[in-house]
């Protein structure tokens, strides 16, 4: 799988995942258990507007103890709101899971992948951009030439004359001996 293709992945799986937590934070709160909707109308309303106004839940003014209404009234607020927080945590770690897929994911992926490229060519494979391995001229000692595996030099080698024939390109930029 190219980058492209594995950015475009995940741009498409991130966008679902918002989809989702959209919908998650803006469908209508369930009715609680003891009765009533989670809202100020008639209808439920949605987990984002009861999670930014709290008060908006829709049970009407706190009752005193007196009236044996406080339990009852307290559950209800209660279910109200255990339902928007669940709904807002889920909606919310969809958001950060579409981050993480999204924008995180792929700069991760090809930095493993280049690594892991690097690493798999091994000391003979030729560096990325590099000559290729074979005899080149040694700079340090005119006439001689010495081994490029890809990614080190040899040591010297004292019997092997410097010939064209050798060096699959001796005029070439050649890599710098250490």
């Amino acid at each position: 799988m190219t980058f492209r293709t594995l950015r475009i992945v995940c741009t498409v799986a991130a966008a679902v995942l918002v989809g989702c937590a959209l919908a998650v934070a803006v469908i209508p709160l369930p009715a609680p258990s003891v009765g009533g909707t989670c809202g100020p109308g008639m209808g439920s309303e949605t987990p984002a507007e009861a999670f930014f106004n709290p008060v908006s839940i829709g049970a009407g003014p706190k009752p005193s103890a007196s009236s044996g209404q406080l339990a009852l009234w307290n559950a209800f607020v209660g279910q109200c709101q255990r339902a928007t927080n669940t709904r807002m945590g889920l909606a919310g770690g969809l958001v950060l899971l579409a981050i993480g897929i999204g924008v995180v994911l792929p700069p991760v992926v090809k930095r493993i992948d280049k690594e892991g490229t690097a690493a798999s060519a091994g000391p003979g494979a030729p560096a990325v951009g590099g000559p290729p391995p074979g005899w080149y001229a040694d700079p340090e000692r005119p006439g001689a030439v010495r081994w490029w595996d890809g990614a080190t030099w040899a040591g010297p080698s004292p019997g092997a004359p410097y010939s064209s024939a050798l060096s699959p390109s001796p005029t070439a930029a050649s890599p710098s001996a250490p």
